[in-house]
C-alpha cells in the first residue's frame, strides 16, 4: 500500500510545488493539503494520513506545535519538517518530538525525494546541511559558525545590528552600496528572513551578535 501523505504549508504555492513533486513517486499517494496549524490537526483527523510534511512557521499554531499535538492524539502518523526555520531550538525541539525527519527548503527536491524514501521504508532523514548541525548540537558546538555567513556576511550583519544603513555600511568597509545589499541578500537567505529589522531579530535569537 502506498504511503499517504498529507502536506502542510502556508506558502500557497510552496504547498503545491511540493505537493505535485511528491505526488510522481511511486509508493506515495498525497492525500491532502493545509495551510495552517488548525486545519492541518483536522486534515489529519479527517484523512488519517501516515505521514505529514509540515512547515514550522504558519498562523494559527506552528509546526512544532502540531507535531506536539500528533504525537499525542495520532502518535501513528510521522512527521517530516520541511523548513527554513532550521535554528538551533527548532532542531532540538523537532527532534525531541520524535520527527522522522527534517529536511531545509534550500534542499533539493531529489532531498526531499530521499526523505520521503527512506521515511517510508521505515527510517529517518536529515538533510545534509541539518544533519551537520545536528553533529555540531551534539558535540557541544555553538551555532554561531553554523548559519553559514562568510566572514564578510557577519561583519554586513553587525553592522547592521549597529544601525547602520546599506550606505553606510558601504562607506564603512569600502564597499557599493550594490555590493552591500548583495551581501545582505545572501544573509536575509541564511537566515531564513525577508527584511532587515527581522534580520537583526534572528541574529540576536540564534546568539550571532550579543546585545548590548
Amino acid at each position: 500500500m502506498p504511503v499517504r501523505v498529507l502536506i502542510v504549508d502556508d506558502h500557497t504555492l510552496v504547498r503545491q510545488s511540493v505537493s505535485k513533486a511528491v505526488a510522481t513517486e511511486e509508493g506515495i499517494e498525497v492525500v491532502g493539503e493545509a495551510a495552517d496549524g488548525p486545519s492541518a490537526l483536522q486534515a489529519v483527523a479527517d484523512l488519517q494520513p501516515d505521514l505529514v510534511v509540515l512547515d514550522i512557521a504558519m498562523p494559527g499554531a506552528d509546526g512544532l506545535a502540531v507535531a506536539e499535538r500528533l504525537r499525542q492524539d495520532h502518535p501513528g502518523v510521522r512527521v517530516l519538517f520541511l523548513s527554513m526555520h532550521d535554528d538551533d531550538g527548532s532542531l532540538q525541539r523537532a527532534l525531541a518530538l520524535g520527527a522522522a525527519g527534517f529536511v531545509s527548503k534550500s534542499a533539493s527536491i531529489e532531498q526531499l525525494l530521499e526523505a520521503l524514501r527512506a521515511i517510508r521504508a521505515g527510517g529517518s532523514y536529515l538533510s545534509s546541511e541539518v544533519a551537520s548541525r545536528v553533529m555540531d548540537l551534539a558535540a557541544g558546538r555553538s551555532s554561531v559558525h553554523s548559519v553559514g555567513l562568510t566572514p564578510r556576511e557577519r561583519e554586513i550583519l553587525e553592522l547592521l545590528v549597529e544601525g547602520n544603513r546599506p550606505g553606510e555600511i558601504g562607506d564603512a568597509l569600502f564597499l557599493s552600496v550594490k555590493t552591500v545589499k548583495n551581501h545582505l541578500t545572501s544573509v536575509y537567505h541564511k537566515l531564513g528572513v525577508e527584511t532587515g529589522a527581522q534580520a537583526v531579530s534572528e541574529a540576536y535569537r540564534r546568539g550571532l551578535v550579543k546585545r548590548a
